[in-house]
């Protein structure tokens, strides 16, 4: 009969018994019972093997002698210098705890709706976010705080025959140009900008679809801090609440960049603005003073037109490809300077946390724009110098409101990252070991882009490609202490006597399990400090996104298959086009 235990079983006890037999051959030579490489009960003493030392952190009710310790010395020649790999049941189990809300990963905005360059933009925008979540944390939040700004001004809409409904209308496609890059700011090229402002397409909708994404995720981060603090309890090790605690900062980053999003796509909500603006140039341009006359980027349902591998309406092919046009001059008002506009062009997609740089279009035109209930609150004259005030403004240096912003993100990120290494260095061995000084090591590696970007809000292509290779650096880090946690391959004797602070802390290693540990040392109340501030950053980051988004929600509809213009003209509702009347 064969008695053959299963392949799992044989590979976890082999796991199991590294561990046990070290421990096993420990007490046997201290009992004078066993010998090992010559090493009997006095050689262990003499050389020492044994560490005799204080231990940081041991409730005094407890005698010293319960606790058995190796020095790094007594580690190696007693256990060998080979990792104690993580069982793989340990493993798997971690993984499992895990893998539904940090599967939330996959809502981040990749570029599989965006046309041209793919995957390198993917990799670009991946390094960014997990190479340094706070410099991503900073452009998404600060976006959507001018998205908040743009919703205070138009508290609700008015009737299109409102002088300033268009203006206000204007506010609301800003905060999307905003996510572009403006890569020519002269005065001459913000004015067209400034045109292309008055044709907005919005539609008054709200989908919970990604509403009920962050509530599912929510729930099952609950779920899984409860069910990684129950293991510590139970099992031998307090590594899924570490996990967890790492990548806490990362459920905060998904929510703003879904809530700070563009409709549809990036290119295609770029090339249809950039039709508009042109169809009004040629409208005004030519023979024909009737505004129905304009041809509007044309209202076809998207099955009709949809590109199979990119899902965006095809644009038309002289605005795809930025061919320079004939000089156009175009005039909103009779006491306004004429406008000359050559190329019509609007940079890559920048929004959500894909750049390192400041995007201030948005803030630098309602700085300059007067708010609700303002007596100078007037509809815009003379384009010119409007484009002149916001030109000066992000000429300048970025609000402080901007900087606010980064700091807050700062805050947010290394709190978290920080919870986790608070986490591993009170763990016995109490100490600055492998794992919490990998967790400090990816809190500065991160915050080394962050840094740059305060120094160089707009920065040059040196500043853009060193921080592009400090986020690589970050990025491979973070993925390395995740495999190392894993598969336990910081399970060694160096990382075990956690040795970068001693004497003062560490300097040995112990056979205590997490049982032990919340016995004889006061561990429970950092397991629950770090897991309760650690859900709770989320959860109030939760909240108040939220509560934003559904103040703003209808800012990010568009319809491609229905023209506002055309059904206000079927309820005999004019369309404004007073700014295009010379």
């Amino acid at each position: 009969m064969n008695t053959a235990r299963p392949l799992s079983l044989r590979v976890a006890g082999v796991f199991l018994t590294l561990l046990h037999q070290c421990q096993e051959r420990v007490v046997g030579i201290i009992e004078g019972n066993q010998t090992y490489n010559g090493i009997d009960n006095t050689t262990l003493w003499n050389r020492p093997l044994v560490y005799t030392g204080p231990i940081r952190g041991m409730d005094p009710r407890y005698s010293r002698g319960e606790v058995l310790t190796l020095t790094y010395e007594g580690c190696v020649a007693l256990c060998g210098p080979d990792a104690q790999l993580q069982e793989p049941r340990a493993a798997l189990s971690m993984v499992a705890t895990w893998i539904f809300p940090l599967a939330i990963a996959l809502s981040l905005p990749y570029e599989q709706f965006h046309n041209g360059k793919k995957i390198r933009r993917t990799i670009a925008a991946t390094v960014n976010w997990l190479g340094s979540p706070q410099t991503a944390l900073t452009a998404t939040i600060h976006n959507f705080r001018q998205i908040r700004e743009a919703h205070r001004r138009t508290t609700q809409r008015r009737r299109p025959s409102d002088p300033t409904a268009e203006w206000e209308d204007a506010l609301y496609v800003l905060t999307c140009l905003n996510q572009y890059e403006i890569s020519d700011i002269s005065s001459e090229h913000l004015a067209t900008l400034l045109y292309g402002l008055f044709r907005p397409t919005l539609q008054d909708t709200f989908d919970a679809h990604d509403d009920a994404s962050l509530a599912t995720f929510l729930v099952a981060f609950v779920f899984s801090v409860v069910l990684s603090f129950a293991e510590v309890g139970e099992s031998s090790s307090v590594d899924p609440l570490i996990l967890g605690l790492l990548f806490s900062w990362l459920p905060v980053l998904v929510i703003f960049t879904i809530v700070d999003r563009n409709p549809v796509s990036a290119d295609r909500a770029k090339f249809r603005w950039l039709y508009n603006v042109r169809a009004v140039m040629l409208w005004r341009d030519g023979p024909d003073t009737d505004s129905e006359a304009i041809a509007w980027w044309p209202p076809v349902p998207p099955s009709k037109t949809e590109d199979e591998n990119t899902g965006s309406t095809p644009p038309p092919e002289a605005v795809v490809n930025n061919q320079p046009q004939p000089e156009l001059v175009v005039t909103s008002q009779p006491q306004q300077e004429p406008v000359a506009v050559t190329n019509l062009t609007v940079g890559r997609f920048i929004g959500q946390g894909r750049s390192t740089q400041y995007s201030g279009l948005s803030y630098a035109v309602m700085k300059h724009t007067p708010t609700k209930g303002h007596p100078g609150r007037t509809y815009p004259t003379d384009y010119n110098s409007f484009a002149v005030k916001v030109h000066n403004e992000l000429e300048g240096r970025p609000p402080p409101s901007w900087f606010i912003t980064a700091l807050l993100a700062q805050a947010i990120v290394t709190t978290e990252v920080m919870l986790a290494f608070m986490l591993a260095f009170n763990t016995p061995t109490v100490g600055l070991g492998c794992w919490s000084g990998s967790f400090a090591i990816y809190a500065i590696l991160s915050s080394l882009c962050w840094i740059l970007s305060l120094c160089f809000p707009k920065p040059g292509s040196v500043v853009t490609g060193l921080c592009y290779t400090l986020n690589v650096l970050a990025f491979g880090w973070l993925v390395t202490v995740t495999i190392l946690l894993l598969t336990g391959g910081m399970n060694t004797c160096y990382c075990q006597t956690s040795p970068f602070a001693y004497p003062w802390f560490g300097g040995y290693m112990t056979f205590a399990k997490a049982s032990g540990f919340r016995d004889m040392f006061s561990v429970t109340k950092f397991w629950a400090t770090a897991a309760s501030f650690g859900l709770a950053i989320p959860i109030v980051v939760f909240v108040t996104a939220i509560f934003w988004w559904l103040k703003c929600a209808h800012l990010w509809k568009v319809t491609e298959d229905s023209d506002e213009g055309t059904e206000m003209m079927a309820q005999g509702l004019a369309i404004d086009t007073r700014w295009l009347v010379s």
